[in-house]
């Protein structure tokens, strides 16, 4: 059934370098998406919002007609839970509460059927948002992004709250919790430092045959080069096990589905997309799955569009051959 299947949506964020240099604006990077065959977006409310925190009406209803004009659905507004906005203190747990409630008015103005948290809401702010959720008719969801796993502690709470919550409180699974390799951007990033060549062949072999960081004290690196082995083992050495996404889908209002760059084999060798997509086939979930791309953290040499393209036909055509 045509409602069974998975969506394709894509966040605004991962037009960062083109929004940044004035290439494309709002309505540019809506009809971009579109262009390249996503059906629905999201954005990051403080990136892409100019008055954010205090956004007008004018501004959000603009969005809401931009998408209509380009017939894309609204996913998800992503709102930002920035605690040390203030420079004289973290912010508390009511000002946290009351900067959720800002969002979740916002994207109900401009049209999203839910709002997207980070884990510093802490679970008692969270359920306690419940009845404003209800009343507004917006779903919240917290986005389990890495470090975090599907076995942190304060997760197994967020469940039993998402459990009793009716479906209006949720999350959304970044499948950056799944990356097992650094991806190529990053080794780059390695190689332009000064990592020699024979020793970055060295660290990656051992971090796919999975040997403890101890391992490459050996190598003798230099420290330019051991910086770069911390980052590459400190991410990627432990990733959760994809089978762990499917207890999660019950709770999934939307996945990020993060990646970092695509080769002209339009395949990912840092994040098992090959194991994941079957999984979402399996398990029936209908929601969107948002590309989000992050290269332009690493170089800006990439070009966006085309990574993006590679990404929706990589993802669709696992998806449908599962």
């Amino acid at each position: 059934m045509e409602n069974e299947k998975l969506k394709f949506g894509i966040s605004l964020y991962s037009f960062s370098d083109s929004f940044y240099t004035r290439e494309l604006d709002i309505e540019g990077c809506v009809r971009r998406a579109k262009e390249l065959g996503y059906t629905g977006i999201t954005l990051v409310a403080a990136q892409s919002a100019e008055e954010y925190p205090f956004i007008s009406d004018e501004w959000l209803y603009r969005l809401r007609d931009i998408m209509e004009k380009y017939e894309m659905e609204p996913v998800c507004w992503e709102g930002y839970l920035d605690i040390g906005m203030r420079s004289d203190r973290d912010m508390n747990q009511e000002e946290l509460a009351e900067y959720t409630r800002n969002d979740i008015v916002y994207a109900k103005k401009a049209g999203f059927p839910m709002m997207k948290t980070q884990h510093s809401i802490t679970p008692q702010n969270f359920e306690a948002m419940l009845p404003f959720c209800e009343k507004m008719d917006v779903k919240l969801n917290i986005e389990m992004h890495y470090p975090h796993h599907p076995h942190v502690p304060v997760w197994l709470e967020y469940y039993k709250i998402m459990e009793r919550s009716g479906g209006y409180l949720g999350m959304c699974p970044d499948l950056s919790i799944f990356q097992k390799y650094p991806h190529q951007l990053h080794i780059n990033q390695a190689a332009e430092a000064g990592f020699r060549d024979d020793k970055l062949k060295a660290v990656l072999g051992m971090i796919r045959e999975k040997k403890p960081i101890e391992e490459t004290e050996k190598l003798e690196l230099t420290d330019v080069e051991e910086k770069f082995t911390d980052e590459f083992y400190h991410k990627f050495s432990n990733p959760s096990a994809v089978g762990e996404l499917a207890p999660l889908l019950k709770y999934a209002q939307m996945i990020h589905g993060k990646f970092y760059y695509l080769g002209d084999d339009e395949c990912d060798p840092c994040i098992p997309y090959e194991e994941i997509m079957p999984v979402l086939k399996r398990e029936k979930y209908s929601g969107y799955i948002v590309a989000e791309y992050e290269g332009h953290h690493f170089s800006i040499r990439e070009n966006e569009p085309q990574q993006l393209e590679r990404y929706i036909k990589m993802t669709k055509k696992m998806y449908e051959n599962a």
